[in-house]
């Protein structure tokens, strides 16, 4: 099962603001040859990310309208959307590291567990 989801007209508005977690949507075409290149990247990335947002792909042939009220001038055009609201837009085609800075740049890090050291094991002071 693929974790990018697929969006139509009729439901992009309710799959942007269904979810909890922000969406990344990827405005793209069915005979646009980079973003058939970018597909496994996009796959990729959505896999590693499924708990912390949600990868929606958009075909602008099919939600011409959708395409319109974004001002999708190329594809593949990214888009980064939060709380059903558009936060940062990219174009072009993009590798999964170049997705992952987009992402990062544009939505704060949630608090990660900071590792501790097990206290039994022998300290090292790396001061190189």
């Amino acid at each position: 099962m693929s974790a990018v989801i697929p969006a139509s007209q009729r439901d992009f508005a309710s799959t942007l603001t269904s979810r909890q977690e922000p969406v990344l949507v990827d405005f793209s075409a069915s005979w646009c040859g980079p973003c058939q290149a970018m597909a496994p990247a996009l796959e990729s990335f959505a896999e590693h990310h499924r708990n912390d947002l949600a990868v929606v792909k958009l075909d602008i042939d099919e939600a011409p309208d959708i395409a319109a009220r974004y001002s999708i001038r190329s594809v593949p055009t990214l888009m980064l959307f939060k709380d059903g609201k558009p936060l940062a837009m990219q174009a072009g085609m993009m590798s999964e590291g170049q997705l992952d800075r987009f992402v990062e740049k544009h939505l704060p890090r949630k608090e990660r567990e900071v590792a501790q050291q097990d206290p039994t094991r022998p300290q090292i002071d790396l001061d190189w």
